[in-house]
């Protein structure tokens, strides 16, 4: 289990906020409702948020491809005898990329629907032109709905591996991904974690 960097931490749990955000305010305020003028309101923050997700996925790609591999390593002694389970470790290699590129797709996919709908202008020009009677009539919309629900799978996949690793085996799971106290860097070897004094830190 390794530690990430402050500025990739900032970015995961920014995108896993804003995520969160863009499907509560779909499966709550648009699925299943007439496109009419109540739906203006939460559409548009809908199509904010998922501009915003698409552009922290850019970034915590280039980020992750420019920083390599994070350096620390954290392991609870307890957790050294424990069976691991090969099944979840093996998804959760192939969990990681599909994350982003899932993401990725649905946000792209989601402005497909945008562009010829004019919900642009309609949103940020001061257009009066209605919406849609129904968005599915764009192929757009089936897959946005489509790889919605892939995204939430994968996701349903990534906390349980957080769950599995942090509760179970009594790994610092959340240490991988959380920021560090202090001036201290950890150096690990199996089964004790060391503490250093990082001088070089500002």
């Amino acid at each position: 289990m390794t530690r990430y960097r402050p500025y990739y931490v900032t970015l995961h749990w920014l995108s896993a906020v804003l995520v969160f955000l863009a499907f509560f305010i779909g499966l709550a305020s648009l699925a299943n409702t007439p496109n009419d003028d109540a739906k203006l309101l939460p559409l548009g923050v809908h199509i904010v948020l998922g501009v915003l997700i698409l552009f922290l996925t850019m970034a915590r790609i280039v980020v992750r491809s420019l920083m390599g591999k994070p350096v620390y390593r954290i392991e609870h002694p307890a957790s050294t005898g424990r069976k691991k389970i090969p099944l979840l470790d093996l998804l959760s290699r192939y969990v990681q990329p599909l994350l982003y590129l899932f993401t990725f797709l649905m946000a792209v996919v989601g402005i497909a629907i945008a562009l010829p709908t004019d919900l642009f202008s309609i949103f940020f020009a001061g257009s009066e032109k209605s919406l849609p009677v129904d968005f599915y009539i764009y192929p757009a919309r089936a897959w946005h709905g489509t790889l919605s629900l892939l995204l939430m799978l994968l996701i349903g996949q990534h906390i349980l591996a957080f769950v599995y690793h942090q509760f179970l085996r009594g790994e610092n799971f959340i240490a991988r991904m959380w920021f560090q106290r202090g001036k201290q860097q950890e150096r690990t070897i199996p089964g004790k974690i060391f503490h250093e004094e990082n001088k070089s830190a500002p």
